[in-house]
């Protein structure tokens, strides 16, 4: 789908999401809930976008959080899910959580690498997540035996 399209595939990934969660057989209270959530995930999205973040990436994000949101019936996980969740360093490797999303990670890493330099375990892990994230596009960062 050309990217330049006013109706881009995240707003259809909210939209659908929205029309299950209207249709669903769940509490009132469990649907304003996710209603609630998918306000925050369609603006964290908006502001993915803002950033210059690729289609895919903000298709992929929507998609699973959206995956996440019609599963979750409590605010806490609901709450949880909503943040990003950049894995933690145990000093020998990367841990992620249940609500973990690689291309949210992706740019987490990305950010973090345009406000100062990554060390080196850090470094080794935006090239895994951006290998496994964008695989066609890796080749094409001239960065080799990672």
């Amino acid at each position: 789908m050309d990217e330049s399209n006013n109706q881009t595939p995240w707003k259809l990934v909210i939209a659908n999401c929205l029309a299950e969660v209207l249709t669903s057989d769940v509490s009132n209270k469990t649907k304003e809930l996710r209603i609630s959530a998918l306000n925050t995930i369609r603006a964290q999205v908006l502001a993915y976008q803002g950033l210059g973040i690729i289609q895919r990436l903000l298709t992929a994000i929507a998609e699973k959080k959206c995956k996440f949101l019609l599963e979750i019936t409590s605010k806490t996980e609901m709450e949880k899910m909503l943040k990003p969740h950049c894995p933690t360093y145990n000093g020998n490797e990367f841990v992620t959580d249940t609500y973990h999303i690689p291309e949210e990670e992706l740019i987490c890493w990305s950010q973090t690498s345009l406000a100062a330099p990554l060390n080196s375990a850090g470094f080794k892990r935006y090239m895994e997540v951006f290998k496994l994230v964008l695989p066609d596009l890796y080749p094409l960062i001239g960065v080799g035996g990672v």
